[in-house]
Parts: C-alpha cells; sequence; structure tokens
C-alpha cells in the first residue's frame, strides 16, 4: 500500500490550512509543499557581481559611485551589484468588508492572507526584496519593501493584526504606489475586485507604464461563482449595508450574467496591459497560485537580466 506521506503538501486543503494557528508555519508548510520536487536556483556564489550601472540618488553612499565613468559622462552614476537586481516585490491586500464573506469554512479575506503570507515565505526564501500594503477606503499598513528575516517578521505580523472592514478604494492605493516605488518592480494585488473595472485598470495601467510587472489574484467564494441560493432571501452589502430582497431563481441568471462581463472585462482589459490576471477560489489549494507568481518570477527576471546586458553594452 502507497504511504501517505509521499503526496505532496502543495495539495492541502484551504480549511486544513485554516486551522494552523502560526501563521509563518502555515506559509512555510504551504512552501514547502510547492518546492517539493522543484529545483531551486542556487544562489550565484559568495561573490558579489557587478551587473550594471543606475543614476544616483541623494543620499546614498558616495562610495558606489563610479567616479571614471562621473569623468566621462558628467553624471553621478552608482554600481548596482548582482545581488541588488533581484525582484522588489510590493504586495497589496484588499482588506475591506466584501472580504469577509464565506459560504464556506474559509472566508475570502482569510484565504488571501495565507496567500499573501505564502508568497512572503516565498519572496523571502528566493532573497529577493517585499513589502506589504493593507488598503480599505484608506491605507491601513504599509512595510517598504526590504529583504531578511526581520521584514518577513514585519509582514506577517502586520497580515495577523489585520480584519476586514470598510468600503474599498483601491484606486487611491494604487495611484499611492505609483508615487513612492520606484520604477521596474513587481506588485502583486490580491483582492476580489468587487468595484468598477475603470477605477483599477487604469491604475494597473499606470503602474504598468512605470515598468512594473503587475499580478493580479482575484479571490472568489464558490457562492459567488454559481449563486446557489434556492429561498427568498435578504442579501445585505458587506460595505454600505444596503439591503435587497431577492428571489435566488428570479435574479441568479441576471446576476451570473453581470458577474461574467465584469471579470471578463477585467480578463481583457489586463491581457491588453501585460497584466498577469488569474482568479482563484477560496475552495481550491494554493499550489495554482504560487505556481503562477514562480513562472511571472522568472520571466519578470529573464527580462531584467537582458535589460541590464543591454545596459552594460551601451555603457
Amino acid at each position: 500500500m502507497a504511504s501517505t506521506q509521499s503526496q505532496p503538501l502543495q495539495f492541502i486543503d484551504p480549511e486544513q490550512l485554516a486551522s494552523i494557528g502560526d501563521l509563518q508555519l502555515l506559509a512555510r508548510t504551504v512552501v514547502n509543499g510547492i518546492m517539493t520536487g522543484m529545483h531551486k536556483s542556487p544562489r550565484s556564489g559568495a561573490a558579489i557581481e557587478f551587473a550594471q550601472y543606475r543614476p544616483y540618488t541623494q543620499g546614498e553612499d558616495p562610495r558606489f559611485v563610479d567616479w571614471k565613468l562621473y569623468g566621462r559622462t558628467d553624471r553621478l552614476h552608482v554600481k548596482q551589484f548582482q545581488e541588488e537586481t533581484n525582484l522588489l516585490c510590493t504586495m497589496v491586500l484588499d482588506c475591506s468588508a466584501s472580504m469577509d464573506y464565506a459560504s464556506g469554512a474559509v472566508s475570502k479575506f482569510q484565504y488571501a492572507v495565507m496567500l499573501t503570507a505564502a508568497l512572503s515565505v516565498l519572496l523571502h526564501d528566493q532573497r529577493d526584496a517585499f513589502g506589504f500594503i493593507g488598503y480599505h477606503h484608506e491605507l491601513i499598513t504599509h512595510v517598504p519593501p526590504k529583504g531578511g528575516k526581520p521584514n518577513l517578521q514585519r509582514v506577517l505580523v502586520s497580515l495577523d493584526n489585520l480584519k476586514p472592514a470598510g468600503k474599498t478604494d483601491v484606486a487611491s492605493t494604487l495611484k499611492y504606489l505609483g508615487d513612492v516605488l520606484r520604477p521596474r518592480g513587481m506588485v502583486i494585488l490580491v483582492s476580489d475586485l468587487l468595484h468598477p473595472v475603470d477605477e483599477v485598470i487604469d491604475h494597473l495601467k499606470s503602474l504598468r507604464a512605470r515598468r512594473h510587472d503587475v499580478m493580479v489574484f482575484q479571490i472568489s467564494d464558490p457562492a459567488e461563482q454559481t449563486f446557489p441560493f434556492d429561498q427568498t432571501t435578504t442579501f445585505v452589502d458587506a460595505e454600505d449595508q444596503a439591503e435587497r430582497y431577492a428571489v435566488p431563481s428570479a435574479v441568479r441568471e441576471g446576476y451570473l450574467e453581470n458577474r461574467r462581463l465584469h471579470f471578463d472585462a477585467v480578463r481583457k482589459e489586463c491581457l491588453a496591459s501585460e497584466i498577469d490576471f488569474e482568479e482563484l477560489t477560496t475552495s481550491e489549494p494554493l499550489d495554482r497560485a504560487l505556481q503562477r507568481y514562480l513562472h511571472h518570477r522568472n520571466h519578470a527576471l529573464l527580462t531584467k537580466s537582458g535589460a541590464a546586458s543591454r545596459h552594460r553594452f551601451n555603457a
């Protein structure tokens, strides 16, 4: 009889994961599972290799300024090393009240927190710099992107302290991100995206214009996808408490069609702007999301590496 211990950990049910009280242990369990059998890229040697030049920013250590290059170009540049060219990622989590919905044991918000925590551990293990933003109608918390274990602890503690509440204002958060992030990073948005398409897409496009790689993980509850209700019900809007009395059989077709049109529009706009979009349901394991992230990260680093090579050649 085959041993059950050989089953890959990435297929752990979200309900089982949610029963783990320690968020770091939960995230580590998921990441260990997804990395089982996968080849980890080793760190490129103990020596830190020179990769490219980048413009000097006021306040940086002048020891890294290339003064010979300054003599030729009359512009200040610093040497950027291979270790510095790893990914710089900011995860953005929707903490609005609509994320608190659950038709089963795991709410959209619980699922999103588990996903964000697992991504944080994965980013840490890949030696990337990572940060975190939680928002609803205003910015709740912002952990700037950094590497290392202390930053991982800051992100996980921030995640553990968040509660879903309030209305959604993703547009203002994305605008804020565009103002504070350095170009050529990665932004991962985790949200149910239950707000007008234009408000979100315009700001996601703005991030792309600043050469950020952008991923969107849209979180859905299975009941939102199928509208399985069969009794006359009073539906309450989680964000503004508006009530609507409805007969499910009379509104199901219209609801599902409106939902399809909404997310088809989101997918279309994301595809047109080279934004990676993935819908996840709270009943499915996290492995697909993490595999999608790893694929996107590798593509982003290959693109970045190519840009660095061209930069070195031009210099």
